[in-house]
């Protein structure tokens, strides 16, 4: 029986298996010990938390699923299952789109976890509505929105009490037709099954052969960082999509591709911030420019890029310039203005000891969320087809994304994965099928490894046999964990049990990132309107002035609750919207 487990008959699988395990285990020796001795050492501690206590255990589980694939006998037809997933891409996308909306619905309770996700969605909600931003009264600013989270997730004006989101809009666009129907939990469901049909289209136009295709979506949809992004209210999966788009469009560039990749380049741009795509996109820039004739496909991408742009880059910077100083006269504009100057310039300084410390961090989350061993094929497809551009450009962008992201002082903080690196993620899994993927007989591409391709069959039943695994197994066990840690989330709010329209104030000093429940609608429409407390005598005074028809009917560790109803946990129902009256209050211009 043990001779036939692929492991034993294929050294290269073996070899696979070996250093698949010994990695695994020092990263779950290393978040154990991180765990252990609890310092920070200058990690954020919602980072330092996701490391040493979700991805400990889940690197046990790899470590499981590495020990059953190598139990899995090579002739179990796995291989079957890799070309029918490629020649099947559609009805895997439609079947992943369909899981991953019930992931948002129920694993992730529907629920913008953090506030780099609640940005996007608020914007969102202000486009579908016909507007460009919200609009809270000034008067309540500081409790609707936390002022340390003023101008760094969300610009307010002191006069207008306009509310816009600070990251360029084209995320929150994509989000907004979904938000309009009511099934914003639909959108990044919807982009990641998009994604594993350009990932396939991507592969199969590189390697010529449906099983290396079938490899790379099953790769892909296997990786749990694919299903956590994928059902969260992040733009990194608009990230991934648009950039698996350029890719494909630039694999056969002609002034039309070019065009168009530049269009998809300028929305990739503008989803939320730039860097993300511009780290990616550098390589394939300086590719086409200096390919023959690319001086006249680099203009068609520049046209393709320019227009959107201007109009959400920009644009929205002008916008948003404009809605902070509204009001306040032309010397707080220029104030305003030189501050965002100031910001951008902030975001990139050279690294320190904790951003090099994330950043080891990170690669160990890049081998934790995805199938075991996906790293060291990426390694082996990319050195078998070095001689192919393309291969040599995903594995460029790959890593002037993770080393570029040194420049950046910040560790991610929330995020699932390596966040940060997940628009070029893509890399991945394409140069990992391309280890597998049969060289064409043409001069530039080398000669066969015999070491690698002699076991070849093993090591491909091996893979797919630890894919099919995590899929059910790693996707099942970060799921259960993100339930559970969205969950106590938003167990952070009073434990008020009635259904009346209230405000509810949030005392964060006993919650563990509780701030980020202060989220609110645009306009703060709905029953229930949330904000951050001050102290216990400014709400009261705050309450008094503004809602003078409310009183307390709820308190405990994570806040009170303010309504018309009983002072009693059961609360009433019945009650009309509790609508500030900001009359009383400093005047402001609507």
């Amino acid at each position: 029986m043990l001779a036939g487990l692929p492991v034993v008959r294929s050294s290269p699988a073996r070899a696979l298996f070996l250093a698949s395990a010994a990695l695994t285990i020092a990263a779950l020796f290393w978040a154990d010990h991180l765990r252990l001795v609890g310092a920070l050492n200058g990690l954020s501690p919602i980072y330092f938390y996701l490391f040493t206590s979700l991805d400990y255990p889940a690197a046990t589980v790899a470590l499981l699923i590495l020990v059953l694939a190598a139990l899995v006998p090579a002739g179990s037809g796995l291989r079957s299952v890799l070309r029918w997933t490629g020649e099947h891409p559609v009805l895997v996308a439609a079947a992943s789109t369909v899981v991953m909306s019930v992931g948002t619905l129920i694993v992730y309770h529907d629920h913008p976890l953090a506030m780099d996700e609640y940005a996007g969605y608020f914007q969102s909600q202000a486009f579908a509505a016909g507007h460009l931003a919200g609009q809270f009264p000034p008067p309540l600013l500081n409790w609707l929105v936390p002022p340390y989270f003023q101008d760094y997730f969300l610009f307010v004006s002191p006069v207008t009490g306009q509310v816009a989101s600070t990251y360029w809009p084209s995320f929150a666009l994509l989000l907004t037709p979904f938000t309009f129907l009511g099934i914003p939990w639909a959108c990044n469901p919807v982009l990641s099954g998009l994604t594993l049909l350009v990932i396939h289209r991507l592969a199969l136009t590189l390697f010529a052969d449906r099983d290396c295709a079938g490899l790379a979506v099953l790769l892909t949809a296997a990786s749990p960082v694919f299903f956590a992004n994928g059902i969260s209210y992040y733009s990194m999966p608009a990230h991934l999509l648009a950039n698996a788009v350029y890719a494909l469009l630039l694999v056969q560039p002609t002034a039309r591709k070019t065009f168009l990749a530049g269009v998809v380049g300028s929305v990739a741009l503008t989803l939320h911030n730039p860097v993300p795509h511009m780290l990616f996109a550098l390589p394939w820039l300086i590719w086409v420019a200096t390919r023959p004739g690319g001086i006249k496909l680099f203009g068609w991408l520049a046209a393709g890029y320019l227009p959107a742009c201007v109009l959400l880059g920009l644009g929205w910077y002008w916008f948003t310039m404009d809605l902070q100083g509204s009001g306040l006269g032309a010397a707080a504009a220029t104030q305003i203005n030189a501050a965002g100057v100031q910001r951008v310039a902030g975001a990139f300084s050279i690294p320190a000891w904790p951003v090099l410390f994330a950043r080891l961090i990170a690669l160990a989350k890049v081998w934790l969320w995805s199938v075991p061993g996906l790293l060291i094929l990426t390694g082996i497809g990319a050195y078998r087809w070095r001689w192919n551009p393309i291969c040599r450009l995903l594995l460029i962008s790959a890593l002037v994304t993770f080393c570029g992201y040194l420049l950046v002082p910040a560790d991610q903080g929330h995020g699932w994965g390596y966040r940060y690196f997940h628009s070029a993620w893509l890399a991945l899994p394409i140069l990992a099928a391309a280890a597998f993927a049969p060289r064409p007989a043409i001069e530039s591409a080398p000669s066969a490894d015999n070491a690698w391709t002699t076991g070849i069959d093993g090591t491909r039943s091996f893979v797919t046999a630890g894919a099919l695994l995590t899929l059910l197994l790693g996707v099942g066990f970060r799921a259960m964990q993100m339930h559970g840690f969205i969950g106590k989330d938003l167990q952070q709010v009073p434990a008020y049990t009635g259904t009346e329209p209230r405000v509810v104030i949030i005392d964060v000093e006993n919650s563990f990132y509780g701030v980020d429940l202060v989220q609110n609608d645009p306009w703060l429409r709905g029953g229930v309107i949330r904000m951050v407390s001050h102290d216990a005598k400014d709400d009261a005074q705050m309450m008094s002035r503004y809602f003078p028809g409310l009183h307390q009917v709820f308190k405990d560790d994570f806040g009170s609750v303010w309504s018309e109803g009983r002072a009693h946990p059961g609360g009433t129902a019945g009650s009309p919207s509790p609508v500030p009256d900001t009359n009383s209050g400093p005047s402001r211009k609507r």
